[in-house]
């Protein structure tokens, strides 16, 4: 009885992975997407024997017996790899090459993060993503100018008339653990204890990446890896339940026993 309820402990394991996998497919396009990957571990096991611990050498006996309990999810972890950098030719489009989020604020004017940089100018000129949640930088351009641009260090310039304002810079937000973020979905993320606390820093300077304008970052899943790793996960999902069969054909066995 013991090896059906194992085997399907591992049957729920490669589900949870091939669910994750598809996610990661479906955002293949997703523009600042980061993958994530399951990761498992052993549960807890029985000790059958416990060993008499010592030979009459005086030497250890490894002679215990322990048998396991299956496996379980220990963290589905999210990888904050670069994607790739897509050209767009929108200004107000920003792709940060390197470490480091945008800071947005949602309708409660909670601080959230995001590595999609599709911002455009609402009816204000505020720089907003298309939920409509602001630029926590407080960026707004005039009513009426030739031109703009976005430096690498942040430093966002409006062209009036042939001549240029600056009208601020765009600051980058870090994290000492990225992957402890909690994920909101539409590429937004909020902090938790598991994260760290936000560090705020301009683009370009020590432990953050540099911002492109006029391009945004693409997904980081690999499509040959997911594929790959979803037949893994398949043939694995197949052997487990031969052990099911296997255990059933024994029990049918036993209970013919006469």
């Amino acid at each position: 009885m013991r090896a059906l309820f194992t085997a399907a402990t591992g049957m729920k394991a490669q589900q949870l992975k091939v669910d994750n996998i598809a996610n990661n497919l479906a955002n293949v396009n997703t523009h600042g997407f980061k993958k994530s990957q399951a990761e498992f571990e052993d549960l807890y096991y029985q000790k059958v024997r416990t060993g008499t611990g010592t030979t009459q050498q005086g030497t250890g006996a490894a002679d215990q017996v322990e048998i396991g309990h299956g496996t379980r999810a220990s963290q589905v972890r999210r990888i904050f790899t670069q994607g790739s950098v897509a050209e767009t030719g929108n200004a107000t489009d920003m792709a940060i090459s390197g470490a480091g989020f945008f800071a947005v604020n949602d309708a409660e004017g909670t601080e959230l993060y995001t590595r999609n940089g599709n911002f455009a100018p609402d009816a204000s000129g505020n720089l907003v993503l298309p939920n409509g949640f602001a630029l926590a930088d407080g960026i707004t351009l005039p009513a009426e100018f030739d031109a703009v641009s976005i430096g690498d260090d942040g430093i966002v310039k409006v062209s009036i008339d042939g001549e240029q304002t600056e009208l601020g810079q765009i600051q980058l937000r870090s994290f000492t653990n990225p992957s402890g973020l909690e994920a909101l979905g539409a590429g937004l993320y909020r902090a938790t204890d598991t994260s760290g606390n936000v560090q705020i820093g301009t683009p370009t300077s020590a432990g953050f990446g540099a911002i492109t304008s006029g391009a945004l970052e693409m997904s980081n899943v690999e499509v040959a890896e997911e594929l790959i790793a979803m037949i893994q996960a398949q043939r694995a999902y197949e052997l487990t339940s031969k052990v099911i069969e296997a255990s059933d054909e024994m029990l049918q066995t036993t209970n013919q026993l006469k």
